[in-house]
């Protein structure tokens, strides 16, 4: 079989180009006998007149045994050059039109734009008619972007006037309401600055405080030790010192669980050490009262979701750590027994007195390379008998007892 030769069909300059298989049909039964004895050989492109004008034939391939084209010469038409057809068209003008309306209803025909009449607002790829151009949500002036915030999420627009932008990225703008909602400013008055720190204060009612301060006057309420960012506190609820022991623990539960990322609550030891710091020195000492106490505020988080969820994953480590601290509590009281008895004998005058006074803080055995320790409540007026001339006291006491012997209180 031979091979065929392969044309390019250019109908651009033709005035009544066909538009149906049926008319390509008849056409190239016009054409191909002029074609005839025709050497296609003498250049790439080739020239037939008609009575509608101009058509040109562009030579893509002749087999090598083929010279002259005769009736039985076999011609494969590859491709056909046709003048653009205007599919789409402006609903303003009848240009071509790329774009569709996002507002027309989408089984109108009349939806398309182009690109002159297109209105595409900044801050979203939103294309819309002339009609169709959002006004501003406050003003009613035409607009001119689509505001980022949360409240708006890019679907509402907005006037220059009422354009707030990005602090660092300037293709990102907001209407007022929503920028202050993404960058408040911080509480302290004449402060400028945004106020990135949240009040992380729960109500009982667990209703959120809305105060937001920058990080120069924000407060950290280091109550997760000093690996983890504290609470943030606002001024008003940053004076926790000689607040009620429930509250503070309240405070601390809601706060760790309404963060984004729910914080792992404090160890019965951790709520111990910030008891402490807010003055309450006895019952930080008291890991039993804190167990109860954490117990009886567990009807309280029970209001909230996040904050119960958060106290059902510790509430097995604190029973845990009471326990234990109950075992290491009954060997606690066995030193105190030996202590006093050493008391008594480094102070025959006196030492029954202060035997009698002392009592036991708190035990904690030895751990890794830390050695045990025994804290002792002392009366303010005993300590200087307690402790001894230059200190000899208590050194004689924790070289008898094998570990460190430290007064309640004189540690932070």
């Amino acid at each position: 079989m031979n091979q065929a030769i392969e044309l390019v069909l250019d109908l651009r300059q033709l005035r009544d180009a066909p538009s149906t298989p049926e008319e390509f049909q008849a056409l190239w039964a016009e054409l191909e006998p002029a074609l005839h004895g025709r050497d296609l050989r003498q250049g790439p492109t080739h020239q037939l007149d008609s009575p509608d004008g101009e058509i040109r034939l562009e030579v893509v391939w002749i087999p090598a045994d083929v010279e002259r084209v005769g009736e039985s010469t076999p011609i494969s038409v590859v491709a056909v050059r046709e003048r653009p057809r205007v599919q789409y068209r402006c609903k303003h003008c009848g240009a071509y039109a790329p774009f569709t309306c996002s507002t027309c209803p989408a089984e109108a025909k009349n939806n398309r734009v182009c690109d002159r009449h297109v209105v595409i607002l900044d801050g979203a790829l939103t294309p819309v008619c002339l009609e169709h151009r959002p006004a501003c949500e406050q003003c009613d002036d035409p607009a001119e972007f689509r505001c980022a915030g949360r409240a708006c999420r890019r679907e509402k627009g907005w006037c220059a006037r009422h354009r707030r932008p990005h602090p660092r990225d300037p293709d990102i703008d907001y209407c007022p309401s929503c920028y202050d909602a993404a960058f408040p400013h911080c509480e302290t008055p004449g402060c400028q600055d945004i106020g990135t720190v949240r009040c992380e204060y729960v109500s009982q009612s667990f209703q959120h405080c809305p105060q937001r301060m920058c990080t120069r006057h924000a407060t950290r309420w280091q109550v997760f030790g000093s690996e983890r960012v504290g609470l943030g506190l606002c001024a008003t609820h940053s004076r926790v010192r000689g607040g009620a022991p429930a509250d503070l623990v309240f405070e601390i539960i809601t706060g760790a669980a309404g963060r984004r990322r729910p914080e792992r609550l404090p160890s019965l030891q951790g709520f111990a050490h910030t008891l402490r710091n807010c003055g309450h020195r006895d019952l930080a000492i008291d890991y039993a009262g804190i167990h109860r106490l954490l117990q009886a505020t567990e009807p309280a988080v029970r209001g909230n979701r996040a904050a119960a969820q958060a106290f059902d994953r510790s509430k097995a480590g604190w029973a845990a750590a009471a326990a234990a601290v109950a075992t290491t509590a009954h060997e606690g009281e066995r030193l105190m027994e030996k202590l006093r008895e050493l008391v008594i004998a480094a102070n025959p005058r006196s030492g029954t007195e202060v035997a009698a006074a002392i009592e036991l803080a708190e035990y904690k055995p030895s751990r890794n390379t830390r050695p045990a320790m025994l804290f002792v409540k002392v009366p303010e007026h005993l300590r200087g008998r307690f402790i001894g001339s230059g200190g000899q006291g208590i050194r004689f006491y924790t070289a008898q007892l094998g570990m460190k012997v430290q007064i309640e209180g004189g540690r932070r």
